[in-house]
């Protein structure tokens, strides 16, 4: 395998790659980047089992000229690190089964390579099902559901991920982890079969950072029972799924409400979070309380270091309600909202409170309340 590349291309394309290949593994040819020249492609492939990613470099723009195709795995590390700190434009590749050698101009380096025969297949993209979407509302999706996952050391596997369910043409996000739940919907644009899967967390971490937002750019989504995968031009990352179910979350979130409230979401993200530096230094735990009003909602915590108390102005439909929450859970619903006002509603002191922007019906937070003992308006 010979080919010359923009030096440019091939850093970004290996900083993109790279975070696919595991720090540690029994397989050392896992700790490499698998290299296949074309006729006029070089693809980049790195995967840690888990999830894997195939990433496309062709174009004039590219500086790529195959002068052998070929086949090599080369260690990501050392690579990744000279190559970045190389002056010139241009890098040349010269490789055999054994060895990469690679030079530019005066420099010139030699790396072992791999047995690209022990390095596994990544895509199954012929042997799954597609949905076209949109690069940036995907990626906006993820933002508003994946903090509401459970973590890594939950006792429940299938929540540290986020579902992806299509049903009736509806395409949902949802994440939980036990105390709160984050959903977000697109209508579909294309007929679509319907389809639940629990995509990892990191996965779609990864997603989130190689998608450009506000990017009209289609990609695929390709599904089966044990696999994802998300497919550009350029790239090709594909996940495991896991196993589980998730919560009839769409009969959880609906309430019947004793206490509408209307408020301008800025304002409340600002109190909440002047309320939260408070209340991180209570013995109590992180929590916040809300003394609502007629057209007040008033934030309050109290710790032994002080104790913080503001109103909001709001309009408000119903009774009365003194209720508390996570100070961190309820920060973290109203930073994925980037509509200017929301609606919360409150089933009564000890059940939960749905969030909705007042603009936009496609994305809902549910928050369990903390008990207060012996609390009275």
């Amino acid at each position: 395998m010979k080919f010359i590349i923009n030096k440019n291309e091939l850093v970004s394309a290996i900083s993109i790659v790279e975070k696919f290949v595991p720090s540690k593994t029994p397989m050392p040819t896992l700790a490499g980047i698998k290299f296949l020249a074309t006729e006029d492609s070089l693809f980049l492939t790195a995967t840690n089992l888990e999830m894997g990613i195939e990433y496309k470099i062709y174009g004039e723009d590219t500086g790529l000229l195959v002068k052998e195709k070929g086949n090599t795995v080369i260690e990501s590390k050392i690579l990744s690190n000279i190559i970045r700190r190389i002056d010139e434009d241009i890098i040349e590749f010269d490789c055999n089964e054994n060895s990469a050698n690679i030079k530019s101009s005066g420099f010139n380096m030699v790396l072992p390579c791999f047995n690209v025969m022990d390095f596994p297949e990544i895509s199954k993209k012929n042997s799954l099902k597609t949905i076209k979407l949109k690069q940036g509302i995907f990626k906006d999706m993820i933002r508003k559901t994946i903090y509401a996952r459970a973590d890594e050391f939950s006792s429940r596997p299938q929540l540290t991920g986020v579902l992806v369910d299509c049903k009736d043409n509806i395409l949902n996000m949802v994440a939980l982890d036990g105390f709160r739940i984050a959903w977000s919907y697109v209508e579909l644009d294309d007929l679509a079969e319907d389809f639940k899967v629990i995509v990892p967390g990191y996965t779609l971490l990864e997603i989130s950072r190689i998608f450009k937002d506000e990017d009209e750019s289609s990609f695929e989504f390709c599904y089966s029972a044990g696999s994802v995968e998300f497919a550009t031009e350029n790239f090709v990352i594909t996940s495991r799924v896991l196993d589980g179910d998730f919560i009839d979350y769409k009969m959880i979130m609906n309430i019947e409400p004793k206490l509408v409230v209307k408020v301008d979401a800025n304002k409340l993200r600002l109190a909440v979070e002047k309320a939260g530096i408070i209340a991180r230094e209570s013995s109590a735990g992180n929590l916040i309380k809300f003394n609502i009003a007629e057209g007040i909602i008033e934030v309050q915590a109290e710790a032994e270091s002080g104790r913080i108390s503001e109103k909001v102005a709001c309009s408000t439909k119903g009774q009365e309600m003194l209720i508390a929450f996570n100070a961190g859970f309820f920060l973290d619903a109203l930073k994925s909202i980037s509509e200017p006002e929301i609606r919360l509603e409150f089933s009564d002191e000890a059940g939960p409170c749905i969030i909705t922007p007042v603009e936009n019906k496609h994305h809902k937070n549910f928050i369990l309340p903390v008990r207060l003992k012996g609390e009275k308006l």
